[in-house]
């Protein structure tokens, strides 16, 4: 099964980026995470260092073609992609054609097992035989999802040359450098650097975790890619734009 792997970066109305980067983008994608609404948060008891839960979600086969489900997943031990079994990739759902169930899903989900298949340490190959082995049977996946309980939207205003500049903060994280949570999370905020000095005190905090960069017309996610692959597209995007929202998620409390 071929694996996708990039940054998802979606051009949503317009233009390019400086460095010719276009892919259009004709309807806005779910977040690759959960949004706990306010009236949910009263009843909600997960802790704020705890950012993932759990579920079940039940897949039909395709109505056009038994042996497909709808969606494309990468990841594995043997994988350079993470060691994880993660969804990449949904086929879009038209309002004529019938859900199967896969728009429950969202990028990102981890699959830990297909029908009581345990995939939490699994190869990509075997991941592909227990998919082909439900021979277009109905599949219950048991899939770990990012579900921050205290999601944050920070507009920031961006003096007007900030090429080459650095944005004062130092990040780690990524595909490359955890295999138990690819995210990527900040260690140093500068209060002094560029984005220290731009934004409310306290709206963003050491320990953060970078879900999402974005503009009026263009939006990273930050979830999935590579230690270097994410630095690059918060500065890309922020050379780029004057007014861009970064999205966290807090794990200490102010």
């Amino acid at each position: 099964m071929e694996q996708h792997i990039g940054a998802y970066l979606h051009v949503i109305n317009r233009n390019q980026l400086s460095d010719g980067t276009q892919v259009l983008h004709v309807t806005e994608l779910p977040p690759p995470y959960s949004l706990i609404d306010g009236e949910q948060q009263e009843h909600h008891h997960q802790s704020i260092d705890n950012d993932w839960k759990d579920e079940i979600i039940e897949i039909k086969p395709m109505q056009d073609n038994l042996n497909r489900y709808g969606f494309t997943i990468s990841g594995g031990i043997d994988s350079e992609y993470g060691r994880a079994i993660v969804i990449t990739q949904i086929d879009h759902c038209s309002k004529s054609s019938l859900d199967n169930g896969r728009t429950k899903l969202r990028f990102f989900d981890r699959i830990l097992s297909i029908n009581n298949i345990n995939l939490t340490y699994a190869t990509h190959d075997k991941a592909v035989q227990a998919f082909s082995s439900a021979h277009g049977k109905p599949l219950s996946l048991h899939i770990r999802r990012l579900n921050p309980v205290h999601i944050e939207y920070i507009d920031v205003v961006l003096p007007t040359d900030v090429l080459n500049q650095s944005l004062g903060i130092n990040i780690i994280g990524g595909l490359d450098e955890n295999d138990e949570d690819s995210g990527l999370f900040l260690t140093y905020i500068d209060p002094n650097g560029l984005l220290g000095s731009t934004i409310k005190r306290n709206q963003l905090r050491v320990g953060d975790r970078l879900l999402e960069i974005k503009t009026n017309y263009t939006s990273a996610n930050l979830q999935w890619v590579t230690h270097a692959m994410g630095v690059k597209l918060i500065q890309r995007i922020c050379q780029d734009h004057k007014r861009v929202t970064l999205i966290v998620a807090h794990r200490n409390l102010a």
